[in-house]
């Protein structure tokens, strides 16, 4: 084994237990999986969310869409919320692997060859 494929190892072994993946395979499903960091506190903010998504979703088609003055009034408070579950919803302990597997690639050279007309 070569000094960079120990080292990527070692480094992996290391952080194995920093994150948590953001996805793990399904109870049920067994070829599906689970998203683990999406969680809502009641109903009412399960409603909330669905309603945000729908809101913000009607008013991109149609930014003259006015659907309520209620909606209108809580736009800026449904682009916090959704904002705040996509950052739940980013893989962390994904990245955090993609990392460590980059400097691998970039030590050992396996990296995309580039052309001479390509930057």
């Amino acid at each position: 084994m070569n000094p960079n494929e120990q080292k990527l190892i070692n480094s992996l072994k290391q952080h194995a237990m920093d994150h948590h993946p953001t996805l793990r395979p399904h109870s049920f499903y067994e070829d599906k999986f689970e998203v683990s960091l999406f969680y809502v506190e009641d109903h009412a903010e399960l409603l909330l969310t669905v309603r945000a998504l729908v809101h913000l979703a009607m008013r991109t088609i149609d930014p003259e869409l006015s659907l309520d003055t209620i909606s209108e009034r809580n736009e800026k408070y449904y682009v916090r919320h959704l904002l705040a579950i996509a950052n739940r919803l980013m893989p962390k302990g994904e990245e955090a692997l993609m990392d460590h597997l980059n400097l691998y690639y970039r030590e050992e050279g396996l990296g995309i060859k580039r052309g001479k007309d390509q930057k």
